[in-house]
């Protein structure tokens, strides 16, 4: 099993750090655990939920650091760098708007152990704290709750299939090996600071290097949506932005291929959309989500050819 961390990246979101804590506190386990906390910022917003949690929890030693460079491939390096130094074994990464639940380390380890596996992802769960829902909310709700079981059941028919290998483990739930991150040298790619799309690159990184990859279907981590997110124009510039991260990726020193593609695939999502849309009213407003999402990826593409891009991580919701 060897030294555990539990590495956390915040900014802005004292209420939801003090909860994803608190329930790291309730972790049914063995295991002898540290936490790393890393706030973006001068530190202070978060001083007195660490002094709190560790008043109360003091089993558990909780490193407080402080990375003022704006960023979160600046704040999850700071916890690697920590991991590293102070030679533990493994880190696990979870968000700071989650909480774990009581069997997600135990599992997490056991599968690791099963497998022998250098990064091991779990599912993430929506939750929504935020009642009564208006309308549209709940159209919204409704579909991004289905999103999200939905890319839990394609991960578990993977495991199923023994193609855990073909799924993309996110920093939103995993389990690093750091001999592995050590030997292989691996950081998380500062191109996409402001981004996101950070912990994507970093997994292909990895597998680039050889690592073996797994997932771990009861190691559950619960996300909480807040009333922010449930807006329809959130969703709609959520997509357009991830879809321009994608865009980047994909096309950057392809000229060429890009002004082939990108148009064909925006007009494509586009009409997507407007199907989608169209459907909304016989299907209970099922579609609507999908449509906002198909809206928002066309934006993103036919943003991302006229040269935008976008800085997700300085704006944050929940608290």
């Amino acid at each position: 099993m060897g030294r555990v961390c539990i590495g956390i990246a915040s900014r802005d979101r004292p209420r939801m750090v003090a909860e994803l804590l608190e329930s790291i506190g309730r972790l049914e386990t063995a295991a002898e655990l540290d936490i790393i906390l890393v706030e973006n910022g001068d530190g202070e917003m978060l001083r007195p939920v660490v002094a709190s949690f560790a008043a109360s929890h003091q089993q558990l030693r909780i490193h407080h650091l402080a990375e003022p460079r704006l960023g979160i491939v600046f704040a999850r390096n700071a916890a690697l760098d920590f991991a590293l130094k102070s030679d533990f074994d493994s880190l696990a990464f979870v968000d700071d708007d989650e909480v774990v639940t009581p069997a997600w380390m135990d599992e997490l380890l056991a599968e690791q152990q099963r497998g022998g596996y250098d990064i091991l992802g779990g599912p993430v769960r929506a939750f929504v704290r935020a009642s009564p829902l208006r309308f549209w909310e709940r159209a919204v709700w409704k579909g991004l709750s289905a999103r999200f079981a939905r890319v839990e059941q394609k991960s578990a028919d993977r495991k199923a299939g023994e193609r855990d290998a073909d799924i993309v483990v996110a920093t939103n739930n995993c389990l690093l090996s750091l001999d592995f991150v050590r030997n292989g040298q691996l950081r998380f790619n500062e191109r996409y600071n402001l981004t996101g799309g950070e912990d994507t690159r970093f997994f292909h990184d990895a597998r680039a290097r050889g690592a073996k990859t797994g997932w771990a279907p009861r190691a559950v981590v619960l996300e909480e949506m807040p009333r922010e997110r449930l807006s329809a124009l959130y969703q709609l510039r959520r997509a357009r932005d991830h879809a321009l991260v994608s865009f980047h990726d994909k096309f950057d020193g392809r000229p060429a291929y890009r002004w082939v593609h990108a148009p064909v695939s925006a007009v494509l999502k586009l009409l997507s959309g407007l199907v989608l849309l169209v459907l909304a009213p016989f299907t209970s407003g099922a579609t609507f989500f999908d449509a906002l999402r198909a809206f928002g990826e066309a934006a993103g593409r036919a943003q991302g050819l006229m040269g935008a891009r976008r800085a997700l991580y300085t704006r944050t919701t929940g608290s």
